[in-house]
């Protein structure tokens, strides 16, 4: 039996939001063959710039993300109203205030969205949704029309990111959550591995030095600013 045909394991992961301390824990903690990132590299959290450098060191296939673009851009993000006004304070005191040049080049050198075969099976990536790559909304309506959808058919797996939540739909449409801000009430962020040869997605929370994230953003942000309390329910 040759090693091909005993499976890869595939990490698949998003929006970690300039959260490098999670990304370091992620790349400690798994044996991977291939990563996919789906994009949301930027915004919210302190160290985009290093976590730029890092995802690119380590990570062979990725899209761009909704707060990617704004920040290559200058567009709007086009995300929910609650985090609309945060988003724009971090892009412009944060993120932009840190990536070089060559840094925007290299977040813009990710497309929107890309087509992959992985042991025979074939991927659809999109950060956002098949339908709108950048900046729609994948939930359960929303996945059910996918799913029926003749054009997505030839897909063995359509993967999403945006939503900070996790999800995995009628075994076709996966979404990993949130590996540097989730947003469903517990700080520990979150991945997928896919184990080609059973077939499996196995969803991780994880921990990671949350207290050490949180210390950068407040040498970033003033302490009486309603943007770090905003910000502070996502890392505790």
């Amino acid at each position: 039996m040759n090693s091909a045909s005993l499976g890869v394991r595939v990490l698949i992961f998003s929006d970690i939001h300039a959260n490098l301390d999670a990304l370091k824990s992620i790349l400690q903690l798994e044996r991977f063959d291939e990563a996919i990132f789906l994009g949301d590299i930027v915004d919210y959290g302190p160290s985009p710039a290093e976590t730029l450098d890092l995802l690119m060191e380590n990570v062979n296939i990725g899209v761009m993300g909704n707060h990617d673009y704004a920040a290559i851009t200058g567009e709007d993000c086009r995300c929910s109203p609650e985090m609309h006004d945060l988003s724009e304070y971090s892009r412009r005191e944060i993120t932009l205030k840190q990536l070089s040049g060559n840094d925007l080049k290299l977040l813009g050198s990710f497309p929107e969205s890309k087509e992959v075969n992985i042991e025979g099976r074939n991927l659809l990536l999109a950060h956002a949704s098949p339908n709108n790559h950048l900046f729609g909304y994948l939930f359960a309506t929303e996945a059910e029309m996918v799913w029926k959808d003749q054009r997505f058919k030839k897909y063995d797996y359509i993967l999403v990111g945006h939503t900070h939540f996790p999800m995995l739909y009628r075994g076709k449409i996966i979404n990993p959550g949130s590996a540097g801000q989730p947003r469903d009430g517990n700080w520990m962020p979150m991945y997928t591995l896919w184990d080609t040869e059973s077939g499996d997605f196995i969803y991780k929370r994880f921990r990671y030095n949350n207290e050490q994230t949180w210390e950068k953003l407040k040498q970033l942000i003033p302490q009486d600013s309603p943007y770090l309390q905003q910000l502070r329910r996502f890392y505790f």
